[in-house]
Order: C-alpha cells, then structure tokens, then sequence
C-alpha cells in the first residue's frame, strides 16, 4: 500500500535530476530516466493508435510505502 506525497501534472520535459533519482530506476540519472520514459511512453501511444509528444502532460508522483510494515519507509 502506498501512500501519495506529491502529485504533479506537467510535460515530460519537466521531469528534474531529484525526480528521476527518486524514482529509483537504472542508473537513477535524468538522462536514463528520460530514455527509459520515451520508450514507455512512445510504446503505449502507439498501441492507442496515438501521437506522442515530449510536450504532452503526465502525472508526476511521490509516494511512501506504508504497508506492509516491513516494507514501509521511513517517516
């Protein structure tokens, strides 16, 4: 179960070093993040028959774990 801490809408392009860091993936680097993303986001445009752009808005979010307890984070 997770928590929500911060919920933010903006365009791809908007995406920082801290959040592709804390976003925990490959080698925690923007650049990684940004590439990573492309491919999500390119792939599941495409099966919706869609066009995709790095202007386009996503939802940006932090979250806590909360349960199960041992995987909690810290508060």
């Amino acid at each position: 179960m997770i928590r929500s801490t911060e919920l933010r809408v903006g365009p791809f392009t908007s995406a920082d070093a801290a959040f592709a860091h804390d976003e925990g993936e490959d080698d925690l680097s923007l650049e990684s993040w940004r590439t990573q993303h492309r491919i999500y986001w390119e792939r599941v445009s495409a099966a919706r028959g869609a066009a995709w752009s790095e202007d386009d808005e996503i939802v940006f979010e932090r979250f806590a774990v909360v349960w199960p307890p041992e995987h909690a984070d810290a508060r």
